[in-house]
């Protein structure tokens, strides 16, 4: 009688280690696939940002060059700015001295 007590007991224990692994099996797999519904979704916004980012920063650099050419830059100053023209000097050296 005794080896059936100790038996029960080694199958209760086997039984319900089992049906704990199982559990945690189970959660560690749900826990995953949530976690990679939730990385994929960062992914794609991420995907996103960086799209719309790129268009931005392909908008302000043609506007940097506009802004920065020649002939912007001559148009903005026409008013504010006079040209300064160089007087001429004439130096007479008198050789009688």
């Amino acid at each position: 009688m005794k080896r059936i007590k100790n038996n029960n007991s080694l199958d209760f224990i086997f039984y319900t280690s089992t049906i704990i692994l199982l559990f945690i099996i189970l959660i560690l797999k749900i826990s995953m696939k949530n976690e990679f519904i939730k990385t994929q979704g960062e992914i794609e916004l991420l995907n996103n940002t960086y799209i719309n980012n790129s268009s931005i920063v392909k908008e302000l650099q043609s506007s940097r060059d506009y802004l920065m050419s020649h002939d912007y830059i001559s148009n903005y100053l026409s008013d504010k700015m006079v040209v300064a023209v160089p007087e001429t000097l004439i130096i007479n050296i008198d050789q009688n001295r």
